[in-house]
């Protein structure tokens, strides 16, 4: 069981606050402790040096915003606030969330019933103990799309393990063509047709995956993702059929070195159980509600049927050109330096485009009536999102 310990602020002002601390606990935790490992403490008994485990804020009463202010340095950060709403807890939530918030910081409130409560908790602690790999370093255009590996893992339990480029250069020159070929002639027998690139070109973008491959089995990664344009130059071959492969194995693999995006694939692995893919915004129709996402891999499971590409940018190596199923779709990102920030939109496919002026997999998607295309526009949060 994933342990969470609780620290209970509480004010002893009046009776009900009393009464509240004493008995809300074992009202909410027992049910609690069927899912989670807890360990409760009032934070006078905290030693804060030396907690262990995902720790959230029990706000058990009003008037605690001081108490809490006063510890606020040592607190494990970003905060995650929990209320049951009872002795005034959820008022003096909101105003200890604006204070953090003006402070620049971030904070979660989680409140409601208690099967929402062990929903957002189940969520909060999904990607406990998670590693993701990070293969040279993030492209130099991702100038918005960097995280704090510390505040991460403070906040999400999550490693980010780095990797130099060298090591799957390495490991690239070590596998035999004749160990890549069944898997290539796999992945070229099943592709719808082949464009641009030779068998060669394919062997050649197997021979990376199963280089990378060895690498996740060495650092036990649960995910990954590489700086993938400066293997262009130094292997001469592209990284989206090993993402993609990757991806069907199960291991999260993403491009160009993306921190918040790998972490956002990731979650909707963990969370979700689904398999995604990350896509550049191509186009945007604010009078339809609609965007167009393209990039140049996708997993190859998450297709209907594939074309054997070029890279798009590069018009060199191998890229794949997906055919998705016209169906309902979620649009999700994690931004921000401990990835506190987040955005989730709904819509449909409905459109496969094969414009030879973007990345090779194109989507049109229409947003449905709760979500609003202007978000790209105005508050975006970086460029990749993630789809599934």
């Amino acid at each position: 069981m994933t342990r969470i310990n609780i620290i209970i602020y509480a004010s002893m002002l009046a009776k009900q606050c009393v009464e509240a601390i004493e008995n809300t606990p074992r009202e909410l935790f027992a049910t609690l402790k069927e899912h989670f490992d807890v360990h409760s403490m009032m934070h006078q008994d905290v030693d804060f040096a030396h907690l262990d485990g995902y720790s959230i804020i029990f706000v058990a009463t009003g008037g605690t915003e001081g108490l809490i202010v006063k510890d606020y340095e040592r607190l494990p950060h970003p905060l995650v606030l929990l209320t049951d709403g009872k002795a005034n807890s959820l008022a003096a939530t909101l105003e200890l969330s604006t204070w953090i918030r003006n402070k620049g910081d971030e904070c979660t409130i989680i409140h409601g019933s208690i099967e929402h409560i062990i929903g957002e908790l189940q969520a909060k602690t999904a990607m406990l103990g998670q590693r993701i790999g990070v293969l040279g370093t993030p492209s130099d255009w991702l100038v918005a799309s960097s995280v704090d590996y510390e505040m991460v893992r403070k906040a999400w339990g999550v490693e980010y393990v780095d990797i130099p480029l060298s090591k799957v250069e390495d490991y690239y020159a070590q596998v035999k063509d004749s160990d890549a070929s069944v898997i290539a002639r796999k992945f070229a027998d099943n592709a719808k047709d082949i464009i641009e690139p030779s068998d060669k070109e394919i062997n050649k973008s197997v021979r990376l995956y199963l280089a990378i491959k060895r690498i996740v089995e060495e650092y036990n990664l649960n995910a990954l993702t590489i700086q993938c344009f400066s293997l262009i130059k130094s292997l001469h071959t592209t990284g989206c059929v090993a993402l993609a492969l990757l991806n069907d194995d199960g291991v999260v693999a993403g491009c160009e070195g993306d921190l918040q995006t790998i972490f956002t694939m990731l979650y909707v692995k963990r969370v979700m159980g689904k398999d995604s893919f990350m896509a550049n915004p191509a186009f945007i129709d604010t009078e339809r509600n609609e965007i167009v996402f393209a990039h140049c891999t996708i997993g190859l499971k998450q297709t209907m049927e594939y074309t054997v590409r070029s890279h798009f940018e590069s018009q060199s190596g191998v890229a794949i050109q997906g055919v998705l199923p016209l169906k309902k779709v979620t649009i999700m990102k994690f931004g921000g330096r401990a990835l506190e920030k987040s955005v989730i939109l709904h819509g449909a496919i409905v459109e496969n485009q094969a414009d030879e002026r973007k990345c090779r997999t194109q989507i049109r998607i229409a947003l449905d009536h709760t979500s609003n295309v202007d978000y790209f526009l105005t508050r975006s949060i970086g460029n990749h999102h993630v789809i599934f």
